[in-house]
């Protein structure tokens, strides 16, 4: 009878994992496109991509840098739901002087493009590369 419930355990405990594995992974259904762009993010004369994607996780800025064997992919962004993508061209982008974050009002300078989320009249931020890795800094609160 013990050899029995153990045995029981076992496969109760294998199925939760199981299940919960397939959570993780998905359903299989598409991905929602919300917005892309090209653009050299990193200055080294390959256009690389933004996707803006709404996953089983929530809306999910990925950024796919070009290197010599494919592309290596960064999440920037999770969770900010309905926020419009672009990407620009500037040297310059000034931080929102609202709030208390730190670096407020300071003027950072880019490699000459940057990539945009922003809501219509309200909140804006921007991504763009810096010493091997992405900052972001609030454009508007």
């Amino acid at each position: 009878m013990k050899t029995y419930v153990t045995c029981l355990f076992c496969i109760f405990f294998v199925v939760v994992l199981i299940l919960n594995s397939q959570c993780e992974a998905g359903n299989g259904e598409p991905l929602k496109y919300i917005g892309g762009c090209q653009i050299d993010i990193n200055n080294d004369g390959e256009s690389d991509i933004a996707l803006l994607v709404e996953t089983l996780k929530g809306w999910e800025l990925i950024v796919l840098l070009k290197t010599t064997d494919g592309y290596k992919a960064f999440l920037l962004s999770r969770g900010k739901p309905n926020m419009y993508l672009s990407c620009h061209f500037g040297n310059y982008i000034k931080a929102t002087t609202a709030g208390r974050e730190k670096g407020s009002g300071k003027v950072y300078k880019t490699n000459g493009t940057y990539i945009k989320l922003s809501q219509p009249e309200g909140a804006s931020v921007a991504y763009f590369w810096e010493k091997n890795k992405f900052q972001e800094v609030w454009l508007s609160d």
